[in-house]
């Protein structure tokens, strides 16, 4: 029995070794999506880069799952960062302080969009309906949207040509933006 504990403690700690190593050698690359994300959230002197990419690895380390490689590694980023956004906002929209702006990108990656708090509620649970009509359309948005990746990477991340990932996000953005607009 005390053989199986420590087998078990060295798969742990080979994983957390991994997860480490691979946040290690994409920092730069996390800390860049980061600040896309936050660029005209100049209020929020809570929310910065360095906090935004700790608090997805924090998360990410707290997973089970094996990391296949760099691009699964920032795909989850994306996915978390997302979501700690999406809580960062639901915590202003209950702060009721309004005006705080938080910045996402949306269309050109360069090409900047300020967003309410209620926003990224909205764009969160249009995001959550689209994933369970089709969970692929999802994680281009959110890939595209959230992470920052272009076209040819999102279809390099999820193994499908680079016009199935065109059409997916044609079809996304026009059912995204027909859900917002009833929102």
């Amino acid at each position: 029995m005390g053989f199986e504990s420590e087998g078990s403690v060295s798969a742990v700690a080979s994983n957390f070794s991994a997860k480490r190593n691979m946040f290690l050698a994409c920092y730069e690359e996390l800390s860049a999506m980061a600040s896309q994300k936050i660029k005209s959230e100049y209020q929020a002197l809570t929310l910065d880069t360095s906090a935004l990419v700790h608090e997805a690895y924090m998360k990410m380390d707290k997973q089970k799952k094996e990391l296949a490689d760099k691009n699964h590694f920032l795909a989850i980023a994306a996915i978390v960062m997302r979501r700690y956004l999406v809580d960062y906002a639901r915590q202003k929209n209950r702060q009721k302080r309004g005006g705080d702006q938080i910045q996402l990108t949306y269309g050109q990656v360069n090409q900047a969009v300020n967003t309410t708090p209620e926003e990224i509620i909205n764009l969160n649970d249009a995001l959550t309906k689209l994933k369970g009509l089709n969970n692929r359309h999802c994680r281009v948005v959110e890939y595209h949207f959230f992470g920052g990746y272009k076209h040819h990477e999102i279809a390099s991340m999820l193994g499908v040509s680079i016009d199935t990932i065109r059409r997916d996000w044609r079809l996304a953005k026009a059912w995204l933006s027909n859900e917002l607009s009833e929102a």
